[in-house]
């Protein structure tokens, strides 16, 4: 038992190893098991769950408690302090407000998970991720004349990329081009481009998935066009993680020398997997406060900016917050550029951070930190491997897997389809109706990506158990309805092409256009009454009917076809 509770935490091949030898080991009992001696069992009582069990934390996760508690605590001393909450005096009861965004403890945490080499390189924020992103390219978009007139004005990210981040990268290419007119730099013999033209987009293939050789092969055939490189490590509608290591150490000597800016959007990264930004050649990075740090809606993350960045070349907006803070009041009606923060993240702080905006993302940090990233990561794929391989024993045949299946090219997030559904929303939506096995949020994407995902957190063996035991259930009805549609709208057309509909009508009256038309409107009324079954629940009840109440994956299995909704 010790090996297996010591894998749980440091070594999830033999984790797997030890449950896959058990003839029980998939079993719900043993899931159960697993739950009793996993060493991380009490990090469950942090989160705050209430009816829906959630596989869907790369979207939202649930509200982490203590991030409640810290920010009772602040409103607390504003409450009996007010503005002495500001000062470093008050800190050990949740102020120094002024500088919460640079707090030491909260950086160093950061710092654990991220692996920047300086404290400056990274500053909480209590924006989200797009706003920071538009600020960032923003100040690192400058192409010059020379590099107008000689084409080097792309920004090269990945062709399927999130929304926002597109909408960013095309608003701050409308702006370059806007800036570039008002300086006269275009003509009729060098008309000015649309902002499509610059974004330079490396496709995936069919399922959505990236080559690392095709990013690499495409960055280097496209460098001298290249302002700026976007990538995210781990891509949002597919689960892939990109081996950005190996991306940026084979393209590093491109990208000096031909002085291109890169970019990491690490929404699903942060509070999942960790990375070494002191190892890599990146300019900038973003992240995601709400997912897998489980922040309230929106909530802030924060930005990374590497120490050695020319901001000369590329000067940051900056407020009265990236001055020093115990030299600004000195100032407070003056400006003095020689107590200006010159480097890294915090030369872009700008006006006064909200404790309580970064309250969630900095409590999940600090909190998680002191158990180590090493334990959690480790969690984190017994629990996605143990997923993977309960949905693939019970729905193999059923799926095409999308996310790639080593551990070391995904996170926490597995994304797949279910063949014979085209609608994968009504997976979702079936999932969420409460059930004796429970209600389960999972999310997906287009074009019929189902995402779920297992948190080292919150989520517990059982609660895999129960929703694939309940995944199982909706497909198979899903399946199943979809077979009765067909199988009655087949019936519908060979009635037809019979004439049944018409010897019907013939022997009440003789045929004219108005028995014609009669027999369309019926032709409608039975394809309308099969879509009224199917809203109304007539299939499920068919098939409930025939196995009421299965409870368990091994009774699934054992029924004759039928399952609830």
């Amino acid at each position: 038992m010790k090996e297996l509770i010591d894998a749980m935490t440091s070594n999830p091949d033999e984790f797997i190893h030890l449950i896959s030898e058990k003839s029980d080991g998939f079993s719900q009992e043993y899931a159960a098991f697993l739950d009793s001696i996993d060493p991380l069992k009490d990090l469950h009582e942090l989160f705050e769950l209430k009816g829906l069990t959630p596989f869907a934390g790369h979207s939202l996760g649930p509200v982490f408690k203590p991030a409640v508690k810290e920010i009772e605590r602040i409103n607390e001393l504003q409450a009996s302090q007010l503005h002495e909450g500001h000062f470093p005096e008050t800190r050990e009861h949740g102020g120094n407000w002024f500088d919460c965004d640079i707090e030491e403890e909260a950086i160093k945490a950061m710092q654990a998970m991220l692996g920047f080499s300086d404290p400056c390189e990274f500053l909480y924020t209590q924006e989200g991720l797009s706003s920071n992103l538009g600020r960032l390219v923003d100040t690192f978009y400058r192409p010059t004349l020379m590099d107008w007139q000689s084409g080097k004005t792309g920004f090269c990210h990945l062709g399927k990329e999130f929304f926002s981040d597109q909408a960013v990268i095309e608003s701050v290419l409308k702006r370059g081009i806007q800036t570039a007119k008002g300086f006269g730099v275009f003509s009729a013999s060098m008309p000015a481009p649309s902002p499509s033209s610059l974004a330079l987009k490396i496709l995936p293939d069919e399922k959505g998935l990236y080559s690392e050789e095709v990013i690499i092969h495409f960055v280097k055939e496209h460098a001298a066009q290249m302002q700026i490189l976007h990538l995210s490590d781990i891509v949002f509608s597919t689960g892939q993680r990109l081996d950005i290591t190996r991306i940026l150490t084979e393209l590093k000597d491109t990208i000096e020398q031909h002085h291109i800016i890169v970019g990491l959007d690490l929404a699903h990264t942060v509070g999942n997997r960790t990375l070494n930004l002191c190892e890599l050649p990146v300019t900038y990075a973003v992240g995601c406060g709400y997912k897998h740090i489980c922040g309230s809606a929106g909530s802030g993350f924060g930005i990374y900016v590497n120490k050695n960045t020319d901001l000369e070349k590329y000067p940051p907006i900056q407020g009265w917050k990236a001055a020093a803070s115990d030299k600004v009041f000195d100032l407070i009606d003056g400006y003095a550029s020689e107590i200006m923060m010159q480097k890294g993240a915090w030369a872009f702080r700008c006006s006064n951070p909200s404790p309580v905006a970064l309250a969630p993302v900095k409590t999940y940090i600090k909190t998680m930190s002191q158990i180590g990233w090493d334990k959690l990561n480790a969690k984190s794929e017994c629990l996605t491997r143990y997923m993977h391989a309960l949905i693939q024993q019970h729905l193999g045949d059923k799926i095409e897997w999308i996310t790639p299946d080593a551990p070391k090219k995904c996170g926490a997030m597995l994304v797949f389809r279910v063949k014979g559904i085209s609608d994968v929303r009504q997976i979702e939506t079936l999932l969420k109706t409460a059930n004796e096995l429970g209600a389960f949020e999972i999310d997906v994407r287009p074009p019929n990506n189902i995402r779920v995902t297992a948190h080292y957190g919150y989520t517990q063996f059982t609660d895999i158990h129960k929703m694939v035991a309940r995944l199982e259930q909706v497909v198979h009805l899903l399946l199943e309805q979809k077979k009765q549609e067909s199988l009655t709208l087949t019936s519908i057309k060979q009635g037809k092409e019979s004439g049944f509909f018409e010897q019907k009508i013939g022997k009440t009256a003789p045929f004219s256009p108005q028995h014609a038309q009669a027999s369309k409107e019926q032709d409608s009324l039975m394809l309308t009454s099969i879509e009224q079954r199917r809203e109304n629940g007539f299939f499920e009840q068919q098939t409930s009917e025939t196995n009421p109440n299965p409870s368990s994956l091994q009774h699934t299995q054992a029924g004759n076809g039928g399952f609830i909704p």
